[in-house]
């Protein structure tokens, strides 16, 4: 999933998928993965003018390689106008498990833990304390 990407105001469909295509293929190319690597991009959610906001895009790719890739780059900047970034995509349990995580971490914090972070051990988010580096 990639989050922040500006959107076409162009009317047709065509217009607009052809503009998110090359829009991708520019973000992925600072990062070394070939144009070709990009199967098809969807935007998802209803397209809403009034509220400004850019949909989330999908981007499916031809094989495993590329996603392995791109769980490394979590922010990926074009120029400095428009900072995109790239999450995996998230069933609702999983994004239901990984916000329950996040507000654990922020209550532990408020009652003066400190030196904790989330990591994935696994593939599965879990909070760990931070090592120290002596």
């Amino acid at each position: 999933m990639i989050y922040d990407l500006k959107g076409s105001s162009k009317a047709e469909v065509a217009d607009r998928i052809d503009y998110d295509r090359r829009e991708v293929q520019k973000l992925l190319t600072g990062i070394d993965i070939k144009p070709d690597e990009l199967v098809k991009i969807v935007r998802i959610g209803k397209k809403n003018e009034r509220d400004g906001k850019s949909r989330p895009a999908k981007a499916v790719f031809r094989g495993p390689d590329t996603a392995a890739i791109l769980k490394n780059k979590k922010k990926i900047v074009e120029s400095s106008t428009q900072k995109s970034s790239i999450d995996p995509d998230q069933i609702p349990l999983q994004r239901k498990i990984l916000s329950g995580l996040r507000q654990q971490i922020e209550d532990k914090i408020s009652n003066g833990e400190r030196g904790l972070t989330l990591r994935y051990v696994n593939g599965v988010p879990s909070i760990t304390k931070v090592k120290t580096k002596n």
